[in-house]
């Protein structure tokens, strides 16, 4: 019975061990591809700030002016409330950036909100930054982005794998050898060791950097790099 029991775990052993690639029948390649889309959405951070040396009540009286300032271009942009993220007010009280005056140091308070929305008419961009500024917002930033960004990772990723395999079939025939498949493709960087000599940035979306108010680029790339390793005849 030992011995069937032997036998049998030999067997077991050598189909397991057959299954393993040996990494002269192996190559790894990286993949490539991207795709731009006009945007068609902009994403403002605005960060509301009230300062006052004396008194924490002018802070907040300030704060709810500026507020209302900035609810009213909401509302005449009509902005949809789900796309307005906002966070709550806060105060602090701390050292002013001007330094000590005669000697001893001066304190302030200072009241801060973050408000975010998001806008789909990028006509509308240049409007809002200008009103922003003029009510008194001195510190903003946007960001263009695309409602068509997922659809496009879909077919930049498929894009990118059958990049790989072009380059895998070249590389491949250059040491007479052919491609037999796919064993593994990764995004990102992964802890085995098949991976540990390449890196890559995996799926990014990003936009090109606004100009002024007038020059506005409007294009949205979506660049995809894949690790891929491929099993050889």
């Amino acid at each position: 019975m030992k011995l069937i029991f032997l036998c049998l775990f030999i067997l077991l052993s050598g189909t397991v061990t057959a299954q393993v690639i040996s990494p002269e029948n192996r190559i790894v390649v990286l993949g490539a591809a991207s795709m731009e889309t006009p945007a068609d959405r902009v994403t403002f951070h605005v960060y509301l700030s009230t300062i006052d040396t004396f008194s924490l009540d002018k802070v907040y009286e300030q704060h709810k002016l500026l507020e209302a300032k900035v609810f009213k271009i909401l509302n005449e942009f009509h902005v949809p409330s789900q796309k307005v993220k906002y966070s709550l007010f806060s105060v602090v009280r701390r050292p002013s950036v001007y330094g000590p005056a005669n000697g001893n140091e001066v304190l302030v308070f200072e009241g801060t909100q973050e408000v975010t929305f998001t806008i789909d008419a990028i006509k509308d961009y240049p409007s809002i930054q200008e009103k922003l500024i003029r009510a008194g917002v001195h510190n903003f930033n946007s960001s263009f982005s695309s409602s068509k960004e997922e659809a496009m990772k879909k077919e930049v990723l498929a894009k990118a794998v059958a990049a790989a395999k072009e380059k895998a079939e070249i590389i491949a025939s250059a040491a007479e050898r052919k491609v037999k498949r796919i064993v593994k493709v990764a995004e990102t960087d992964e802890s085995d060791p098949t991976f540990s000599n390449y890196a890559g940035n995996g799926i990014t979306a990003s936009a090109p950097m606004q100009g002024s108010l007038v020059d506005i680029s409007q294009n949205v790339s979506v660049s995809i790099t894949v690790k891929v390793v491929f099993e050889l005849k």
